[in-house]
């Protein structure tokens, strides 16, 4: 029986084996020197490498109590003599390797059947533990041998056997699958870890975190990523401290101003007041002036009747005369010390201006800074637009692959389902195979050149977010005068150009050397990919040029590829008996036949399948050339 092709599955590690391992099983009828005995022989086989094991125990129960343990000899191989008409499981074990079971029941065997004996010629592959792998699957025995009334001897439930196969197929995808995912999850992970490295290494403390939650959500509890989170999540909690701490100075700077308002207003109520004050005064001094004119002339009228009393009056004007001096001297100040007041309410309000237009200032550069993190987040969403298209376009070729691998193992197991008793069927079973195998080899190549066109298509995009990150960081760089490509402030910061020059130097610097390891990594890989992938197709044009000169197609196993074409004879020894195998290779197709020669009888088989003495001379006895 054939395998069939799977593109984008590892091995299946039973596949190769399974039915070397039943063979099926390879069910030679015949009868035994002993009378009512079973016997079981072959040999042990690792999967992988072919090589014989000598490390294999093969423990017996009958009827569900332990009967036999023996160890296979040196050569790998074991016998066993059993009484017929009982139950045995048969286990194969070794250390590191996955255990395999045969049942045999021939408790039913009715009295009189068999009665000479019956014999196995049971060979067995074991394969190395699979990380993951359910070994409760094999605790169910893989091939169930019973009496057939019908045929009058022991034979294999095939429909079992098929089953089993089913099951360990299905838990190698899930295997496979995981590791799939495991491998997207991974390289996610990568993804995120590396933009977020980015924005810290730029403080671009948000997207950092957003990067680090990330990489959590694709490996849960990774150390770096939760670290990498700590950290930023620290750098947020101090620029939120600042953050407090410049609204608490902002808002005394506030009250500040607004008691200095408050300042400013009582001092022009106090200097309207005073001047309300001088101007009274001096209503009073007019006052006093006329009233001391009209003392005179009534002084002067009555010059002579009130001579002391006009010298009193006169005595009292020139009092009040000089009060009214004294107190244009007081309305004078008061004018001068107003003037002063409205010079300091000049100079605070030119003060309130000069605010003013740094408060302008800083809403613009707010403004810039809020429209550079819009452009920011406007690439993020465009990044991740992009790996959601990379993962939709990735799931449909998974999905594709699956499709196909889904096809082969239909067309496999329907031929391997198929009887085998007519030579044309099985030619075609043949050419199936083949085709499918050509058909998984193609598939490989395309599947190569896609992971090879995305890779670069991905590595394209994160240089252009590098370059693009990288003339953002240039721009937003300034260097303190007016005139230059960055961002432009009113003065240099006093005590700072030199510190500020040598930060500007040193990132253009450090811009100019990811410029460059990004060139080089981009050059390495694409060079790796290219070397790869002209690989694989060198490989197969290779394999197809060699299958053309020899005659052998490329469909052929390894092991049936180095067979010439004609027949090859090979005998061994067995308990009681020998055995001549003869190989025979016509073109593509390779055929096993097999001559069991016993103390009984002789008797002839073309892989699983009596055959007679007369077809195994036609078929097996000519030459090629």
């Amino acid at each position: 029986m054939q395998t069939y092709a799977t593109p984008t599955r590892a091995r299946r590690p039973w596949i190769q084996g399974v039915f070397a391992v039943l063979c099926f099983l390879f069910l030679a009828t015949s009868a035994w020197s002993q009378s009512e005995s079973l016997v079981v022989s072959g040999s042990l086989k690792h999967e992988d490498t072919k090589e014989r094991l000598d490390n294999v125990m093969v423990s017996v129960l009958q009827d569900g109590s332990a009967f036999d343990e023996i160890q296979v000899d040196r050569n790998g191989k074991y016998f066993l003599d059993l009484p017929l008409r009982h139950n045995y499981v048969i286990v194969f074990s070794s250390d590191g390797m996955i255990s395999k079971r045969v049942a045999i029941n021939s408790a039913q065997t009715p009295e009189g059947q068999l009665s000479d004996g019956f014999m196995f010629d049971l060979d067995m592959s074991l394969f190395d533990t699979i990380e993951g792998f359910d070994e409760g699957i094999m605790e169910t025995p893989i091939g169930i041998a019973s009496f057939d009334d019908r045929s009058g001897r022991i034979q294999f439930d095939l429909d079992h056997t098929n089953d089993m196969r089913r099951r360990i197929d299905d838990e190698l995808d899930r295997l496979a699958e995981l590791a799939d995912d495991m491998e997207r999850a991974q390289m996610r992970y990568d993804n995120a870890m590396e933009d977020a490295d980015r924005a810290e290494a730029r403080q671009r403390w948000d997207d950092a975190k957003d990067e680090f939650e990330k990489a959590l959500d694709f490996k849960p509890g990774d150390a770096a990523a939760q670290a990498g989170l700590d950290r930023v999540s620290a750098q947020l909690d101090v620029l939120r401290q600042a953050e407090e701490a410049a609204a608490a100075v902002e808002a005394a700077a506030a009250a500040a101003d607004e008691a200095a308002r408050q300042a400013e207003e009582n001092a022009a109520r106090e200097a309207a007041e005073a001047a309300s004050r001088s101007e009274r005064e001096a209503q009073e001094a007019r006052d006093a002036e006329l009233a001391a004119e009209q003392a005179e002339e009534q002084a002067r009228a009555d010059q002579e009747a009130r001579d002391r009393a006009a010298e009193e009056d006169a005595s009292r004007a020139q009092e009040a005369a000089d009060q009214a001096a004294r107190d244009r001297t007081e309305q004078e100040a008061a004018e001068r010390a107003a003037q002063v007041q409205a010079g300091d309410d000049a100079a605070a309000a030119r003060q309130a201006q000069r605010e003013a237009e740094a408060a302008e200032r800083q809403a613009q550069l707010e403004a810039n800074s809020a429209e550079q993190q819009a452009l920011l987040d406007a690439e993020k969403g465009e990044r991740e637009a992009r790996q959601r298209e990379w993962d939709a376009r990735q799931d449909a070729r998974e999905a594709e692959k699956r499709d196909r691998q889904a096809q082969a193992q239909a067309r496999a197991q329907s031929l391997s389902q198929r009887s085998s008793k007519a030579e044309d069927e099985a030619e075609a079973y043949y050419r199936q195979a083949l085709e499918s195998e050509r058909q998984a080899m193609a598939a490989e190549v395309q599947d190569v050149k896609y992971e090879v066109s995305m890779q670069a298509e991905r590595w394209n995009a994160e240089a252009n977010d590098r370059a693009r990150d990288a003339r953002r960081s240039v721009l937003s760089l300034d260097n303190g005068t007016r005139g230059t490509t960055g961002r432009e402030v009113g003065q240099a910061y006093e005590g700072r150009e030199e510190e500020h020059r040598l930060k500007r130097a040193a990132q253009l610097a450090e811009i100019e050397a990811l410029k460059q390891a990004d060139e080089a990594l981009k050059a390495q890989s694409s060079a790796r990919l290219k070397n790869e992938s002209q690989g694989a197709l060198l490989d197969l044009d290779m394999t197809v040029e060699a299958s053309k000169e020899r005659g052998v197609p490329v469909g052929l196993s390894p092991e049936d590829r180095d067979i010439p074409q004609g027949v090859q004879e090979t005998s061994y020894d067995i308990q009681n008996g020998l055995v001549i195998m003869r190989t025979v290779r016509q073109g593509d197709v390779v055929k096993r036949y097999r001559k069991v020669v016993m103390k009984t009888g002789t008797y002839y088989f073309c892989g699983d399948q009596s055959i007679t003495k007369t077809r195994w001379e036609l078929e097996t006895n000519f030459s090629y050339d």
